[in-house]
């Protein structure tokens, strides 16, 4: 039932009905009061009612925030989510509710940031957290009368993958540069082009996971085991280490071969050279190894065709020879 109250120069409407909240609203009119409260009690007696309140009342900031502690925290990339999350509460449509953010508003913000330089890649990684944000929100949380904007949203396209390949002789200048950083760097780099292993699951490798002639890798980046099989290059650099008293094969820390390998790239003369790049390089030496494609996808844990597609980068010149 609705009730209705004059309130200084504005009307105020209640709807109560039993099993549903108490709603009310505030308007300039008795008349806008009243057509409020007609729709809101249709709704209800077609049992088409959805509590709009928690929607309206949840900024993005405030959803965002508990995503981050709920659901980026427990990821594996949750620093890199936790910066692109910390943007996104800068931003003006932080301010928004849950309810009123449009695809028309993230259009809007896909073009600034397009237009600011930032990459294609970018862009769709920051939009993807919004998406899937909602779907939790929705899902989860058990937030009513939302839809996903990002599923009306157009994602920028146009990124290429990368295709950068390191001939032997640059890899030896980095090798070389990189002494004067750290003497555990040159055989990472060399391991990380035998094993096509990522750079944390090199850095926080623990003696007790290599076996033989593989490497099993309990923990991986999409959680998901696996194993790599070494060659005799990778088994003859692991030998050579120092064993350590707590297990790991590795002390350095992987920030610091972030940090380590460009500069060691810089001193070297190297340009455009990334430590993922020996990932792809690393792939790209399997298949021209003669592997097939499920056994480099074995060992490189890619899980699409897409991806693994993504990170091979065949030498023109090998294939050449195969044609005679």
């Amino acid at each position: 039932m609705a009730y209705f109250e004059k309130r200084g120069a504005s009307w105020r409407a209640q709807v109560r009905r039993k099993g549903y909240p108490t709603l009310s609203a505030t308007f300039d009119t008795k008349a806008e009061a009243q057509r409020w409260a007609a729709e809101i009690e249709g709704d209800m007696s077609r049992a088409r009612f959805v509590d709009l309140r928690e929607a309206e009342s949840t900024t993005l900031a405030e959803a965002l925030k508990r995503y981050r502690r709920e659901v980026s925290d427990h990821k594996k990339g949750e620093k890199q989510e936790g910066v692109r999350i910390k943007r996104w509460l800068e931003d003006p449509l932080a301010e928004k509710s849950l309810a009123s953010l449009k695809s028309s508003d993230l259009a809007a913000w896909r073009d600034e940031r397009l237009k600011e330089g930032k990459s294609p890649a970018t862009v769709r990684l920051n939009l993807a957290i919004i998406s899937h944000m909602y779907t939790v929100a929705m899902k989860d949380w058990g937030i009513e009368g939302i839809s996903n904007p990002c599923l009306k949203l157009r994602m920028p396209t146009g990124s290429k993958a990368r295709d950068r390949r390191p001939t032997l002789a640059e890899l030896e200048k980095v090798k070389a540069a990189s002494e004067k950083y750290h003497r555990e760097l040159a055989p990472i780099i060399d391991l990380a082009v035998e094993t096509a292993m990522r750079r944390s699951e090199l850095v926080l490798l623990r003696r007790d996971q290599v076996r033989g002639k593989v490497i099993y890798l309990e923990d991986t980046k999409n959680g998901d085991r696996r194993t790599v099989p070494l060659s005799i290059k990778a088994r003859e650099i692991l030998k050579d280490l120092p064993v350590r008293l707590d297990g790991r094969v590795f002390a350095i820390t992987p920030n610091l071969v972030s940090n380590y390998f460009p500069k060691s790239c810089k001193d070297a003369g190297v340009d455009g050279l990334t430590f993922h790049d020996l990932r792809h390089e690393a792939t790209s030496r399997l298949f021209e190894r003669g592997l097939n494609m499920m056994e480099v996808a074995s060992i490189t844990g890619h899980k699409t065709l897409a991806m693994l597609k993504r990170y091979t980068h065949l030498c023109p010149s090998a294939l050449a020879d195969k044609l005679g």
